[in-house]
């Protein structure tokens, strides 16, 4: 997983709440350092479910994505 999302797929060019995106995990992380428990972070994990693209990234239209459903 990259540091920033880079989708680069049709995606990126509609307006924010129309993009296929979703939210895996808003503002933590769980990592082998923190034992796989929640740890809160300035970054949350964003997914295209267009294309498959996956990465992390403390920007402001995270707020307006919905977070996703397990299986996702």
């Amino acid at each position: 997983m990259s540091v920033s999302f880079g989708c680069r797929c049709a995606e990126r060019h509609k307006p924010v709440g129309e993009r296929n995106w979703v939210v895996r995990q808003r503002r933590c992380h769980h990592s082998a350092f923190a034992g796989y428990r929640r740890t809160p972070s300035e970054y949350s994990e964003v997914v295209c479910l267009s294309c498959g693209a996956c990465g992390r990234t403390k920007a402001a239209y995270v707020d307006f994505l919905r977070d996703a459903e397990s299986g996702e």
